[in-house]
C-alpha cells in the first residue's frame, strides 16, 4: 500500500544485507537502470509511453535469469504487486484476471526461487490518513483524484478518501488469496519498529537461501 514503507525497507535491508557481508542491491522503483519496466511507473514519472513490448512480461523471465545465474539478493520495490499486479485491479478487471496475472509473473520468477515481502497496515484507514498528511500537497489531491477516476472506484460510486480505503481494503482481501501461491513473509506496521522488522525479513531472505549463512 501507499505510505507501507516499502521503499525505506527496500533501502534498510539492502544495507543489512551488505553489512552481513553479503551481496545486495535494492532497486526504487523510479530506477532508471530498473530490470522491469512498468505502464504504471512511466504515467507516475511523466514518462512517454514506451515503445512496443516495453512493458513484455518477458522482463520477468530475464531478471529471473539474471538472479539465477549472480549471487547476492536483488530487491526490487513496488513492482511485482503494486505496479504490474494491481493496476489491473484498479482497473476494474475481475479477480480472476488479476489472478492469473499474478500466476504468470510467480511462474516467470520461479528459476530465481523469490522472496515476496509484503508490507501490510494494521488500520487502513488510519495508514491512509498519515500517508497524505505527511506527503501532503499536492501529491494528496493527485492520489485522490487518481483513484476516485480508476474504475474501481467508479463503478461503486466513491471518491476522495473514501475511495482510497476502500480500496485498499479490497485489495488487501485480494492479496490473502494471493499470497499462499508464492514463497512469501508478511509484515505488518514495519514503521512501528524498524529494527524488528528487518531483523524478520533478514532472517527470512537467509531461510529462503537468499545467500548463503
Amino acid at each position: 500500500m501507499i505510505g507501507s514503507g516499502k521503499s525505506t525497507t527496500a533501502e534498510r535491508l539492502a544495507a543489512k544485507l551488505i553489512e552481513s557481508g553479503a551481496t545486495a542491491r535494492a532497486f526504487n522503483e523510479a530506477a532508471d537502470d530498473h530490470p522491469v519496466r512498468t505502464r504504471s511507473v512511466d504515467r507516475l514519472l511523466g514518462k512517454e509511453e514506451g515503445p512496443s513490448g516495453a512493458y513484455a512480461a518477458e522482463q520477468w523471465n530475464a531478471l529471473a535469469q539474471r538472479c539465477a545465474n549472480a549471487t547476492g539478493t536483488t530487491i526490487v520495490e513496488s513492482t511485482f504487486l503494486q505496479n504490474t499486479v494491481m493496476p489491473h485491479f484498479i482497473d476494474g478487471a475481475p479477480r480472476a484476471v488479476v489472478e492469473d496475472v499474478f500466476a504468470d509473473v510467480a511462474a516467470r520468477l520461479a528459476p530465481a526461487a523469490p522472496l515476496l515481502v509484503y508490507l501490510r497496515p494494521s488500520d487502513v484507514s488510519h495508514a491512509i490518513r498519515r500517508v497524505h498528511a505527511e506527503r501532503g500537497e499536492p501529491w494528496s489531491s493527485r492520489n485522490y483524484a487518481f483513484v476516485s477516476a480508476c474504475a474501481w472506484a467508479r463503478r461503486r460510486g466513491l471518491s476522495g478518501e473514501r475511495a482510497v480505503v476502500e480500496l485498499y481494503r479490497e485489495w488487501e482481501r485480494v492479496v490473502d488469496g494471493l499470497l499462499p501461491e508464492i514463497d512469501s513473509l508478511v509484515v505488518v506496521d514495519p514503521q512501528r519498529d524498524w529494527t524488528a522488522a528487518l531483523t524478520e525479513i533478514h532472517v527470512a531472505v537467509r531461510v529462503a537461501g537468499a545467500y548463503p549463512s
